[in-house]
């Protein structure tokens, strides 16, 4: 049975010959995408600046002060919607994490719609809507500010649009499908996946008179030059990113093996599994849709062989949780007993909710958070310590002789030390602080005539590179003692064997983890 409606339900004008049109009116799903969304604000908001700021998030405000066509491991578009937010309300942790909710908001109206064109209701766009916020994956969008954020929305506008154009079917969309693929390809370049798989997808599995239409090729081309400007960054200065990936890839295998990879995704989703795995049955046995259907669980093992996050390929699963919600609701509507089959569903759902959501959703107070020992599975132990270690800097800068400061750089060994020297280090009497750690590597003063630096976070081996001479000042610590990257290492006195600027390329910038 494929995913069409029944001529019954359908309460909008007839469409014209050869298009499947969707059921109930447009106005009814938004507002039912809405309501869910709206939950998702008052679940997400108090708690919108409860550890402080992550160390990516002390990144990506520093890249939104310096903005460029490309950045060493993103594109433009997190550090332009960051720029957007601090001009307008200043560098506000909770702003940043706001846009962040938006975009999950606007991901759960397309759950709705996604319902809703397959043919549900409004109790299947309710159960679709509903059940994706209740998933810890979306529990946990806008957590933190971050491209992850924003790539969910790019991939699930892109599978509507997808749908509308096949299903309907609607060829005039695919330029529309192209422009969501550049902002993507702007957004994270992970979506690459999800574009590649489907144009497979679609060779293979058909509809493949797609190929023979030329808004298609229209599509593909303003998603090429969408990104052009990212690649030209890249080409000018010299392809960092090729060297970045690799040592994420290598970072992530090390912390999430293949058989974690795939619990974490069943963990993301809880009781919602169920649902999805229906959904890709369902759209599978419409042959119009098989290029979707495979969308979900394609990219989920390609990611799975690239040893990528568990998460980048969650985003697939919002079309076919609403395919399972249109088909759970008419599976309800036949069975004897709908509230008694459907509470395994919700006991599951509500299981992995109070199990999984401390760690994707800061709810604990910050005592009760280290105490209990999440921080250790957790990206929270990265929002940690920050204020401390200005505090630290700046009492070892002031110990150092007026007349050496005036010739001594602050250098800070990775990003997020350098992004919380530079918002904590001014009220502090803190110079502006340098690192040569990714993106930060570009931004610094032409000229690095100093042979003196107050070096902060750099291991032993790295000081004893750089230093023809060093004393220890102070040992980095936290008030919580979380064994965070930070903690334990030292913030040393250095006399440089060469000049900062002669150091920088060969001993200071690299492009890696």
């Amino acid at each position: 049975m494929s995913l069409t409606a029944p001529t019954s339900d359908i309460q909008t004008p007839r469409a014209p010959a050869g298009t499947a049109p969707a059921v109930g009116t447009l106005r009814r799903a938004l507002l039912i995408g809405a309501i869910a969304a709206l939950f998702k604000l008052a679940l997400a908001a108090p708690f919108l600046s409860r550890y402080g700021w992550d160390r990516d998030e002390l990144y990506f405000l520093q890249a939104s002060r310096h903005l460029s066509w490309g950045y060493v491991d993103f594109p433009v578009m997190t550090a332009l919607i960051g720029r957007l937010t601090i001009d307008l309300a200043g560098p506000s942790l909770v702003a940043l994490r706001l846009t962040g909710v938006c975009a999950g908001m606007a991901t759960v109206v397309l759950v709705s719609l996604c319902a809703r064109e397959l043919g549900g209701g409004a109790r299947a766009q309710a159960l679709a809507s509903g059940t994706f916020v209740l998933t810890p994956y979306c529990l946990g969008i806008g957590i933190i500010f971050h491209p992850t954020m924003f790539d969910v929305l790019t991939w699930v506008a892109f599978s509507f649009v997808a749908l509308r154009i096949l299903r309907r079917p609607e060829p005039r969309r695919w330029p529309l499908l192209g422009v969501i693929a550049a902002v993507g390809l702007e957004t994270k370049t992970t979506i690459a996946m999800l574009i590649v798989v489907f144009a497979l997808a679609l060779l293979v599995l058909g509809p493949r008179d797609a190929f023979r239409d030329r808004r298609f090729w229209l599509a593909a081309g303003i998603a090429i030059a969408g990104t052009v400007p990212y690649l030209a960054w890249e080409a000018t200065h010299g392809w960092p990113s090729l060297t970045f990936l690799p040592s994420q890839d290598a970072a992530t295998a090390a912390s999430v093996s293949r058989p974690g990879y795939i619990a974490q995704q069943i963990a993301f989703l809880g009781g919602a599994v169920v649902l999805v795995a229906a959904g890709v049955r369902e759209l599978w046995r419409d042959p119009r849709l098989r290029a979707l259907a495979v969308l979900a669980p394609a990219t989920s093992l390609l990611f799975l062989a690239e040893q990528g996050r568990s998460y980048y390929s969650l985003p697939a699963i919002a079309l076919p949780l609403a395919a399972g919600a249109v088909a759970g609701d008419r599976w309800l509507r036949s069975a004897r007993r709908p509230v008694a089959a459907i509470v395994p569903l919700i006991a599951c759902q509500f299981a992995a909710l109070a199990l999984a959501a401390p760690l994707v959703w800061p709810i604990l107070p910050t005592a009760t958070m280290v105490a209990s020992g999440d921080w250790r599975n957790t990206f929270y132990k990265d929002e940690l310590g920050w204020r401390h270690l200005a505090g630290q800097t700046a009492r070892a800068w002031r110990s150092l002789p007026a007349d050496q400061r005036a010739h001594t750089t602050l250098l800070a060994a990775n990003y997020g030390e350098a992004g919380a020297l530079d918002l904590y280090g001014p009220a502090d009497g803190l110079p502006p602080a340098l690192s040569g750690h990714l993106s930060f590597q570009y931004w610094r003063p032409r000229r690095l005539p100093d042979h003196r630096a107050l070096l902060v976070g750099f291991d032993t081996a790295s000081v004893h590179e750089l230093c023809a001479g060093s004393h220890r000042l102070a040992t980095i610590d936290n008030r919580w003692q979380v064994a965070n990257e930070e903690r334990g290492r030292t913030i040393v006195s250095c006399s440089l064997r060469a000049a900062l600027g002669r150091l920088w390329s060969t001993d200071i910038a690299r492009d890696t983890l």
